[in-house]
C-alpha cells in the first residue's frame, strides 16, 4: 500500500499547473468534488474545488486548473472564461 501511495502521489503531482475538464459529482464540506474527463469514479483521483469558486451544478463540466495535489486528490480553481 505504501508503494501505491507513493506512485499515486507522483502521478497527481504531474497534474499541478494543468487545466482539465472536470465533471462535478457532489459536494462535501467546503468543496465541490469532481473528476477529470479521463478519470473513473471511486478508483481515480478526485478534484476538490472550493465552494467559494461559485455555484457549480452536479453533472456539469467546468474547466479547472489544478493548483495542488496530495497522495490521492487534486485541488483546483475554475478557469475564467
Amino acid at each position: 500500500m505504501a508503494l501505491q501511495q507513493r506512485v499515486s502521489a507522483e502521478l497527481t503531482a504531474l497534474k499541478i499547473g494543468k487545466t482539465f475538464k472536470v465533471v462535478i459529482d457532489r459536494c462535501e464540506g467546503d468543496y465541490y468534488i469532481g473528476r477529470t474527463e479521463f478519470d473513473s469514479p471511486e478508483v481515480d483521483p478526485e478534484v476538490l474545488i472550493p465552494k467559494s469558486e461559485g455555484n457549480l451544478k452536479f453533472g456539469e463540466f467546468y474547466e479547472v486548473k489544478i493548483t495542488d495535489a496530495d497522495d490521492f486528490d487534486l485541488y483546483g480553481t475554475l478557469v475564467s472564461e
